[in-house]
């Protein structure tokens, strides 16, 4: 027996028809974007990191990277790979039409120095505390309702603080980092490479804020292995661009994609593997070598 789906307009509809959480509003979420639960790395977690791009009509997950529509509906539905193809047929994009940022900064409360809790922390994770409040300007966030117990980081462009994030100091937080909302940000933050003001001829490209911290000036993170357009841009400017994220295979899938994008452009574009699992946990000696090698 076939089953006939007449009714599915677009891949919207198919999430609805199978009753698919979807988060069009949390920090994850960018315009041109909705985000759901990925069912290859967290199934049912409620952290929405995978984002479906309604125009180009393709997923992508800010752990994992990109997976194929029809898996990603087999996984999801737990239904045929045949039986999604069907119905997957002829399902196509939808025209996004661009909305204007209305957002306007706005700071989290309980903003305050950071107390030991976030200096045990950043020990623990071979940070020096008075490196990055002078140079990163980080704050700490003591027993606010929704930021409790995390590091505040500000994100700046030409000098001026325009969004922000939060890292968690706790070790069971189900979500690490929580981005401002849109309606919270001058400009979002994924239009935005971290660390940029501090870049001058050699871009070293991460994937998060730890990374920059521990790499120094002349590292930008996009903030997830998943890049915008937008951030694509900004590092097409530099003449030497090093894409260095982590060691994982899926990371690595993405630097690899990077790589291909940037080296369409005039300049020079290298991939970087470090020995450690990821910039932010490298050693000195490492991120010594790595910024001698391209006269940082």
């Amino acid at each position: 027996m076939r089953t006939e789906y007449k009714n599915i307009m677009n891949f919207i509809d198919i999430l609805n028809d199978n009753n698919i959480p979807i988060d069009e509003d949390s920090h994850h979420s960018r315009e041109g974007w909705l985000q759901i639960d990925c069912p290859f790395c967290e199934p049912g977690s409620k952290n929405f990191h995978m984002g479906y791009n309604i125009a180009e009509n393709y997923v992508n997950c800010y752990r994992c990277g990109s997976h194929s529509l029809v898996d990603t509906l087999a996984e999801m539905t737990n239904k045929s790979i045949h039986e999604c193809i069907e119905i997957l047929k002829g399902i196509k994009g939808q025209k996004v039409v661009k909305k204007k940022h209305d957002g306007k900064l706005t700071l989290p409360c309980d903003i305050q120095r950071l107390t030991k809790a976030h200096v045990r922390y950043l020990k623990k994770r071979g940070f020096d505390q008075r490196q990055l409040i002078k140079l990163w300007g980080i704050k700490g966030i003591g027993l606010s309702s929704k930021y409790q117990w995390r590091i505040f980081i500000p994100v700046y462009y030409h000098g001026k603080v325009v969004t922000w994030s939060t890292r968690s100091i706790g070790q069971n937080s189900p979500r690490r980092y929580l981005h401002a909302p849109p309606k919270m940000e001058d400009i979002p933050i994924k239009e935005l490479l971290y660390g940029e003001d501090y870049v001058r001829d050699t871009i070293i490209i991460e994937e998060g804020f730890t990374d920059v911290w521990n790499t120094g000036p002349g590292a930008v993170a996009t903030m997830g292995v998943g890049y915008t357009q937008m951030q694509l841009e900004k590092m097409i400017k530099y003449p030497t661009r090093v894409v260095c994220f982590d060691n994982a295979p899926t990371a690595q899938k993405r630097a690899a994609k990077l790589c291909d994008d940037l080296g369409s452009f005039p300049g020079d574009t290298f991939n970087v593997v470090l020995d450690a699992a990821d910039p932010g946990e490298a050693s000195r000696k490492e991120i010594d070598e790595l910024r001698k090698e391209f006269s940082l």
